[in-house]
């Protein structure tokens, strides 16, 4: 992430326990199927703030079944990255705060990117930069590689 983000935090579980899948956020019938679920949060609490929450399934056609992306070109823009996308309008901001999130599906992971912002702020709109280097990243776990992908 990008270094004025500043403090971070990152949590990881396997599925032994799904009531921790659901206290994520992720439905419960994608909790009964998945294998770990993952969370990092970044801020640099005055102006922005980055979510990023990962679930990830035994095979894509799991994660697929459970996930038909409908972004639209308005939504996400032209080539977005990943199987399958959607956008969405966080359910509930701080006051004062304005945010957006993407939904986006790769292989056999899905995961929940969310990009906060203090209403006034200039910050730069990081969503689709931070949602293309979570979509590398899981590529390259996929294929067997350190993760490395990184805002460019």
């Amino acid at each position: 992430m990008p270094a004025d983000v500043g403090q971070r935090a990152v949590k990881a579980w396997d599925m032994s326990d799904p009531s921790i899948c659901q206290s994520e956020g992720w439905r419960d019938d994608w909790c009964a199927k998945a294998i770990a679920v993952g969370r990092g949060g970044y801020t640099d609490l005055e102006s922005q703030e980055m979510d990023v929450r990962l679930i990830s399934f035994d095979e894509p056609a799991t994660a697929e079944a459970l996930f038909a992306g409908e972004g639209t070109a308005d939504e996400v823009g032209q080539n977005p990255p990943g199987d399958e996308i959607d956008g969405y309008e966080p359910m509930s901001s701080a006051a004062g705060w304005a945010g957006r999130g993407l939904y986006v599906r790769q292989g056999a992971v899905v995961a929940k990117v969310e990009y906060a912002w203090a209403e006034g702020r200039e910050v730069p709109d990081r969503l689709m930069d931070v949602t293309r280097m979570v979509v590398e990243r899981v590529q390259q776990a996929q294929s067997g590689d350190n993760p490395t992908a990184s805002m460019r």
